[in-house]
């Protein structure tokens, strides 16, 4: 196969990281190379780098066997290279069309937009590759999973040599995961060569014919999929050897510490009634569009509930704000870190303090900044968050980091009740693991953890019970010993 893109010895600096240290890739027309590494391993940068976001510091970038100079993101695609960002490039008050052709709409003789053009390019390409979207509607009526695919939708229209796809299947379903691998082959066919970023290592073995791996901005070398195993690569992401095993359960529930009867706003949620125990875990499952992100808003009076009473050690609450929630002992830690987790544009030390400013103010509302300096040089340390210091701004650190920063948040409230809301999405497995040990911690101190995931087996190895929705009920509340892959999707389908 042909060298369509090759990358040599690329470096990249930012204010005090070394983002890439002298990393060489080479991408084949006909191939997926799959790119592992820890958050803050330089693979999100890389890509930025190759799809003209970023300029290198030093190296050579050769496309097709000519020496170029990518000069910004519109001269990469007129190269041949898309790419796929795992934080959506879209705007939400544009159809999916107008995402999908943004800076390159038909126009008519007179220069207007020509929609009907438009509508129509759009439709032939969402079913030539099986998406079921339609064109006209607006993106903010679409969820995570589907804007994805609308995402991907734009790399795919460009007729691109190259294709980059930073975490892909981060928000969609096991279903839709499944219908991107096949799109991924239809590609190959076609020579387009293809860079793929996942931290979820079946996906690895799945679909890539090669796999990187970059480890602290340096490269750790290639290897043929069909070569090398999952303990391998895992290895020569960290560095020395990671369980990615759950953590064993060592306690047993205790106490009601949260109850909620007859929960209900609209058909988002309907008639729900659960309850969670001191030091469990209390998974929610279900497909995508469930209801599962829906109930727990309604919990944290995130949004407003419809009927239904909520009890915290048999004592009914009114919530009716997230500032409520917080006073009563519980905090979400939500599905979208960057929309609704954090403020990016501020630093680590301003995010953290963030739920606790009524509790750091002094005389006349000025903000203790000796104890806000605390919880944040507090949170780094205890969460082992990789930054240059407190100061640092959001926006310049890794996915995981920056989830580490909305944990180190949620934290310093002290909660008696913690809502995760898919917590592990786009993390790498060094992080899964401090994240699942972090909850076992939490439930060894009694307190009750509410998981929301995407991943059927993260659900099911870390819950001591797992409530499965369909179309906004509760279907069903399994114990752990009927928990199973099976037993679970029958429920999330409709079954009785």
């Amino acid at each position: 196969m042909a060298v369509v893109l090759h990358a040599d010895n690329i470096s990249k600096q930012f204010p005090g990281v070394r983002a890439l240290d002298g990393v060489s890739i080479k991408v084949h027309s006909g191939e997926v190379l799959g790119l592992l590494g820890e958050n803050g391993a330089g693979k999100s940068t890389l890509l930025k780098v190759l799809s003209g976001v970023y300029r290198p510091d030093g190296g050579q970038i050769v496309i097709e066997g000519k020496p170029t100079e990518i000069n910004g993101p519109r001269h990469a695609r007129e190269l041949g290279i898309a790419i796929v960002h795992q934080e959506l490039k879209l705007m939400h008050n544009l159809s999916v069309a107008e995402n999908i052709y943004m800076g390159r709409l038909p126009r008519t003789t007179l220069g207007r937009i020509s929609y009907g053009q438009l509508f129509k390019d759009a439709k032939q390409l969402l079913d030539k590759f099986g998406f079921a979207l339609d064109p006209k509607t607006e993106l903010r009526y679409l969820s995570i999973a589907s804007r994805q695919l609308v995402e991907i939708a734009k790399a795919l229209s460009s007729d691109a040599k190259v294709i980059l796809m930073d975490e892909p299947t981060s928000s969609l379903t096991a279903e839709e995961t499944e219908h991107l691998f096949g799109v991924l082959e239809t590609l190959k066919k076609n020579n387009v060569g293809i860079v793929f970023i996942s931290h979820k290592l079946e996906e690895i073995f799945r679909c890539c014919n090669r796999v990187q791996v970059l480890r602290d901005g340096k490269d750790m070398g290639v290897r043929l999929v069909k070569e090398t195993t999952n303990d391998e690569l895992v290895r020569t992401m960290v560095g020395r050897e990671v369980s990615q095993r759950f953590p064993a359960k060592e306690n047993m529930p205790g106490e009601v510490l949260l109850e909620v009867r007859g929960l209900s706003r609209g058909q988002a949620v309907r008639d729900v009634s659960f309850s969670v125990r001191a030091g469990e875990v209390f998974g929610i499952a279900g497909l995508v569009g469930s209801g599962r992100s829906e109930l727990v808003r309604l919990i944290y009076g995130a949004d407003r509930r419809t009927s239904g009473d909520i009890f915290i050690r048999g004592r009914k609450v009114d919530i009716q704000s997230e500032q409520e929630a917080i006073k009563h002992g519980i905090f979400l830690v939500p599905e979208d870190r960057k929309l609704q987790g954090l403020i990016v544009n501020q630093t680590i030390e301003m995010n953290i303090s963030l739920a606790m400013l009524k509790r750091i103010r002094k005389l006349f509302g000025l903000i203790d900044r000796k104890k806000e300096k605390e919880m944040a040089d507090r949170e780094i340390q205890k969460l082992e968050i990789k930054c240059t210091g407190r100061g640092q701004e959001i926006v310049t650190l890794s996915g995981g980091n920056q989830q580490k920063v909305v944990l180190g948040k949620s934290l310093e409230t002290a909660p008696d009740i913690m809502i995760l809301d898919d917590p592990t999405r786009g993390i790498d497995v060094k992080t899964k693991s401090e994240i699942y040990e972090l909850m076992r911690k939490l439930t060894q101190d009694r307190k009750a953890v509410i998981l929301i995931s995407s991943e059927l087996v993260e659900v099911i190895g870390m819950s001591d019970r797992v409530g499965v929705m369909h179309e906004g009920k509760m279907q069903a509340i399994l114990d752990r010993s009927e928990l199973s892959q099976e037993s679970v999707i029958k429920y999330a389908i409709g079954g009785a």
